[in-house]
């Protein structure tokens, strides 16, 4: 049972501490709150609100303290045990319910999309559709509202690249459909999926060949009128076979005519090459939402590494600029990137972001500890597969331990790091005292009740998975907040989502070992001949406030400290160019 609770007024225990006073909730209240997020994801936010109150009450006798040099066991708050057991049983019941099976953000991004664009499974069914498909074909739910319209040839080929789908095979050519409607010409080629099976992917290829668009292609790639005519019989969705009949040319040369072709556009293959000039011509009808994509457009490929775990790498930027390893914060994952990727090409920048374990299809690791230490050796050898010479680190958030515990390792070919809005550890009631509520509870339970920090985690993730995503961010960056003015103006919404929905995509692991390590004193055992690092902190940042972050940087020799003024959290969205220009400072 728990300890009686005095001088209560209506049930409700009125105290006042640090953030002013509060009506604290009764036991019953806060079980009452526990179970009814297993029926109501989008009430969250009111079970944290309970929580706050409840665990702001239980430490507030508690002091200032430091677990300096004390077991952790004995810095943690002694929660009711009959409370701990109704946490772990809504735990385990949101774990029977199992999560619901999130949209893919490419279906979120397709179902949104105006023009033509369809993606369908391997079996035909229809898995998203753009506007013009529903209307053109009447919401079609297969494939055969699609197959109505192709003559003979493009249902054929269509076929054969749905049953390549089928067997796993690896066919990267697209293959160029004609149809009896406008659009006239698709474009449909195979991709991965999340599940690990094969979908396709079919878009509109509307152009005009002209004289010009011929020009266009000699003015910008030098092109000779051979390869020009490679390229239109490409688009006209000929093969290389049929193009060497059409011109009396042997197999061969067309062959090597193609392959010059790719190789003064820069084109990888002969569907990027097919999308490129699609796209020049007619400025292209690629997939697009209003904005920024929620899904993050970058080459990823999961690595099985010499640890035995496997890890998902994304890459973008300049295959040939200098290396840059991009280590993601918590919640909004890649977003940076995809937002930031036409100008860190322009930057001459190689980015690869190895995502972290328990996040994406990264392999998770239980211990926090040993979560560090496995990236460590991932980047290492990452470094190694890649060939990358020296490298420096760029850390965003909760990434920026990864990285200060890289730059102290002592690899002779990291340059350093730039520090994106990080933290020190959180190992003080004054270090959370100026977060916002919703990362202040979080914070709380990691360091103080860290047994119930999965069924918080786990909670939030049902949330993400549902259609009240936006909730989530309304909690995080309230309207009215400088970070949620960032987001409007720059339009950054369904990009967060795409974050959130990427670190919730493995579960709870990944969150919980971050913060697990945020709230522990992880800065001790690395040395104190580090590698530089620049530390670059937004003076408005709500999460890790800014005289926190001055603290940790002043007790290592190797930070640099900088504040911006006017900026918060998410200072590598408004001010990109500061972030990148430190990248340079770093030793070449």
């Amino acid at each position: 049972m728990s300890k009686p609770v005095p001088n209560t007024v209506f049930g409700r225990l009125i105290i006042r501490d640090d953030f002013g006073t509060h009506a604290t909730p009764t036991r019953e209240q806060v079980i009452a709150a526990i179970y009814e997020i297993v029926l109501r994801p989008d009430h969250y936010e009111r079970v944290v609100s309970v929580w706050d109150d409840h665990l702001s009450y239980l430490l507030r006798d508690r002091g200032d303290f430091s677990n300096s040099g004390e077991q952790r066991s004995a810095a943690e708050v002694r929660v009711d045990p009959e409370l701990q057991d109704h946490f772990r049983r809504a735990h385990v019941i949101l774990e029977q319910l199992g999560r619901k099976a999130p949209q893919s953000e490419m279906e979120r991004c397709i179902n949104g999309a105006p023009g033509f664009v369809l993606l369908m499974g391997v079996d035909g069914r229809v898995r998203a559709a753009g506007r013009l498909v529903r209307q053109l074909l009447d919401n079609p739910r297969d494939i055969s509202a699609l197959r109505a319209h192709l003559p003979v040839q493009s249902m054929q080929m269509l076929d054969e690249l749905l049953q390549a789908a089928r067997d796993g095979r690896d066919q990267t050519q697209a293959v160029v459909l004609s149809t009896d409607m406008r659009p006239r010409h698709l474009i449909a080629r195979m991709g991965p999926c999340d599940d690990g099976s094969g979908q396709i992917m079919i878009e509109s290829l509307d152009y005009q060949w002209t004289p010009a668009a011929e020009r266009m292609l000699v003015t910008s790639f030098g092109l000779s009128p051979a390869e020009v005519d490679i390229v239109r019989n490409l688009m006209e969705g000929h093969s290389l076979r049929e193009i060497a009949q059409r011109s009396n040319r042997s197999e061969h040369t067309v062959r090597n005519q193609a392959k010059s072709v790719l190789a003064k556009t820069g084109a990888p293959g002969q569907a990027d090459l097919i999308r490129l000039v699609a796209f020049l011509i007619e400025r292209g009808n690629q997939l697009r939402t209003n904005g920024h994509p929620g899904a993050v457009e970058l080459n990823n490929e999961v690595l099985e590494m010499r640890t035995g775990r496997k890890m998902q790498l994304y890459q973008c930027g300049d295959p040939k600029g200098r290396p840059v390893i991009y280590l993601h914060g918590m919640m909004d994952g890649l977003a940076p990137l995809q937002y930031l990727k036409d100008r860190l090409h322009r930057r001459g920048l190689r980015i690869l972001a190895p995502v972290r374990p328990g996040y994406g299809s990264s392999e998770p690791v239980t211990d926090p500890g040993a979560a560090l230490r496995a990236m460590s050796e991932h980047i290492g050898e990452l470094m190694d597969r890649f060939d990358l010479g020296r490298a420096a680190i760029l850390g965003h958030m909760a990434g920026v331990v990864q990285g200060h515990t890289i730059c102290a390792g002592g690899d002779p070919r990291i340059r350093g790091m730039v520090a994106v809005a990080g933290s020190g550890p959180l190992l003080r009631r004054e270090h959370f005292r100026g977060m916002a509520r919703r990362q202040r509870v979080m914070g709380y339970t990691a360091r103080w009740t860290p047994s119930l920090l999965p069924f918080f985690v786990r909670a939030a993730i049902s949330l993400i998975d549902s259609e009240e995503v936006q909730t989530f961010m309304d909690a995080l960056y309230p309207p009215g907040t400088h970070e949620r003015d960032v987001v409007a103006r720059l339009n950054l919404a369904e990009l967060m989502h795409a974050g959130y929905r990427f670190a919730a995509q493995a579960g709870t692991d990944g969150f919980v070992s971050d913060a697990r390590v945020m709230v522990s004193d992880w800065v001790s055992p690395l040395s104190s001949k580090a590698k530089p690092v620049i530390h670059l902190h937004g003076a408005l940042d709500p999460v890790v406030p800014v005289g926190v972050a001055e603290e940790f940087a002043k007790t290592r020799p190797n930070v640099t400290f900088r504040v911006l003024d006017g900026v918060g959290q998410f200072l590598i969205y408004e001010r990109p160019d500061i972030v990148l220009d430190a990248l340079d400072e770093l030793p070449a």
